[in-house]
């Protein structure tokens, strides 16, 4: 028998990265097929890495570095480790991370480049973060902090309303307006799913991904759903459904996986355009943040006859005339769907 591979498979596209956040056993460990022997984080969401047989642990990503999807972060080996010290015995390890491993620190991929191209490590700037976290911004404020004087914190109410109401990638404008509700028979948000699936062909430039150097378009529909959990805000994906029932089916599925918290079973690839429904809260009209660097999150709102909706879009991207076009857009499809 040879040694397995372990690999991670969390999105269908080969450039999506995550972070390893902690092994939980040490190098060497005996484990057995479905144990849980580390954790990653993927966006916002804790990703549980078990092991593909039985042998031995030999990681080959060390905790704290990126990986992409599909990537061997560790080997099975059928043989044990040679001990460090051969008059001692090999005793198997127990299933907790080393005292010596490095503290995770919670930042993205991007994140952790950025820091690296600035010479910061991101341990002296979690340490103001109080765990939550951390962004391109936050590097860039402990790079300001270094060159003042001693800076008396922010307190962390402030820093959370500072977070939310900052976005330093984008030029975030937001339309609101109402728009037809469509067939009753089906639930608010597939009708709208549906209806966006029809519209976006028709506007490229709000379909897509922007950054400072310019934007790229979309060529199929990956729609992000904004869905609040037991673990926080997550944004898993749906591709592209041929009609409004099979939107019906897949976000139920969806909301099932939620549910159950089967996270491992959803899909985190970067979505080409995002919803977000407050309707379920008596909602009617919010500003939706962007999702950068997707260039576009349409907010959906309680209504009967009618939905209030909220699109918030790049305005690096597309101007307000085209944005409140393709509002338009939608409203005709739900209308001559009633």
């Amino acid at each position: 028998m040879d040694d397995m591979e372990l690999t991670v498979n969390f999105s269908d596209e080969a450039e999506a990265e995550a972070v390893l956040v902690h092994w939980v056993y040490d190098q060497g460990a005996k484990v057995r097929m479905g144990d849980v022997v580390a954790e990653a984080m993927v966006d916002k969401v804790t990703l549980a890495i078990e092991a593909p047989a039985d042998g031995y642990l030999i990681p080959v990503v060390a905790a704290n570095d990126v990986f992409h999807s599909g990537q061997a972060v560790a080997r099975i080996s059928v043989n044990p480790p040679a001990p460090a010290n051969s008059d001692g015995p090999n005793v198997e390890a127990s299933p907790e991370q080393s005292a010596a491993s490095p503290v995770f620190v919670p930042a993205p991929p991007a994140v952790r480049r950025y820091a690296q191209e600035k010479g910061v490590d991101l341990a002296d700037v979690a340490r103001g973060a109080s765990g939550r976290r951390l962004t391109v911004a936050d590097v860039d404020a402990w790079i300001r902090r270094q060159s003042l004087g001693e800076t008396v914190p922010y307190p962390a109410f402030r820093r959370s309303l500072i977070q939310h109401l900052t976005d330093p990638a984008a030029l975030p404008t937001t339309l609101h307006r109402r728009i037809a509700s469509g067939p009753a028979a089906v639930a608010p948000l597939a009708r709208i799913a549906w209806a966006v699936s029809e519209a976006l062909p028709h506007y490229p430039r709000i379909h897509g991904w922007a950054s400072s150097e310019g934007t790229v378009a979309a060529h199929k529909l990956v729609l992000g759903i904004a869905s609040e959990t037991p673990s926080g805000l997550m944004v898993p994906v749906l591709h592209a459904q041929p009609d409004i029932n099979s939107w019906v089916l897949a976000l139920a599925d969806l909301r099932n996986a939620l549910k159950t918290q089967a996270t491992g079973t959803l899909d985190f690839s970067r979505p080409s355009f995002v919803l977000s429904n407050l309707g379920p809260w008596g909602i009617e009209y919010f500003t939706p943040r962007l999702v950068t660097p997707t260039i576009a999150i349409l907010g959906i709102g309680a209504g009967d006859t009618a939905f209030p909706v909220s699109l918030t879009f790049d305005h690096r991207a597309v101007d307000g005339a085209e944005a409140a076009e393709f509002l338009a857009h939608v409203d005709r499809v739900l209308a001559s769907s009633s």
